[in-house]
């Protein structure tokens, strides 16, 4: 029974001190990972930062042979794009200086801010007398230009409405028409059609309309040969 105890004890204690000893390892692997860890950081933030500060140095050194961009505001004006949405205006023909509006009021029930006011000619069908827009409620959507069936009310470029009073900032008719001229710019910057130009765009589409020199259908030729087939033309 001695001798069992003994080696029992024995085999305790060898235990124990293979535990310790693969504690002890385990330790100094975490131990050693660790000061590595604290070793290597240092040394890459310092590469990163220095590879930030060569990527800034570079693009400073890259611009520093271009000429500037920047736009000597008000002295020159910007270069805008023809679908900017800014001050709203009202074209007229280009052709015959007619105003297009023809008060169907599309805007003013599309507008979002409620700030158009449309008034119909009491006289004369489809025709505005009044036409007020508050620029001041206005947040440029542009929906009022989409749905225009007359490409009447536009987006202009015009962005210069700094004003006093916010009374000044509600335009009427005569403050919102364009002039002939400007008119026939927006119409060429913005890609519309003058009425003369659907007209003949409408015409070239109908053939039966066209003289028989331009490529037009001709009626007396069609009739005789109608005839000659004993087939009665429709009136």
């Amino acid at each position: 029974m001695a001798i069992e105890t003994m080696e029992k004890q024995k085999t305790q204690v060898d235990g124990t001190s293979c535990q310790a000893t693969s504690t002890a390892k385990y330790d100094f692997a975490g131990h050693l990972e660790k000061i590595l860890e604290t070793a290597v950081k240092p040394v890459t933030r310092t590469v990163d930062g220095l590879y930030n500060i060569f990527l800034g140095m570079y693009t400073v050194l890259k611009n520093t042979t271009r000429d500037p961009i920047t736009s000597s505001y008000p002295t020159k004006m910007p270069e805008l794009y023809s679908r900017s949405r800014h001050r709203l205006g009202l074209n007229v023909d280009p052709d015959t200086g007619e105003h297009l509006c023809i008060a169907c009021k599309l805007c003013e029930r599309i507008c979002p801010d409620a700030c158009i006011s449309v008034i119909a000619h009491p006289d004369v069908k489809a025709k505005s007398s009044q036409f007020y827009i508050d620029h001041g409620l206005c947040m440029f959507c542009g929906l009022c230009t989409e749905v225009c069936p007359t490409d009447c009310i536009i987006n202009t470029v015009d962005f210069e409405m700094s004003t006093e009073t916010r009374e000044d900032l509600v335009y009427d008719i005569r403050k919102l028409t364009l002039t002939q001229e400007q008119s026939r710019n927006y119409f060429q910057m913005k890609g519309y059609k003058t009425k003369r130009q659907k007209a003949e765009e409408k015409l070239m589409a109908d053939p039966s309309k066209k003289a028989p020199a331009e490529g037009g259908i001709c009626h007396k030729a069609v009739d005789a040969a109608l005839d000659a087939m004993g087939v009665t033309a429709a009136a």
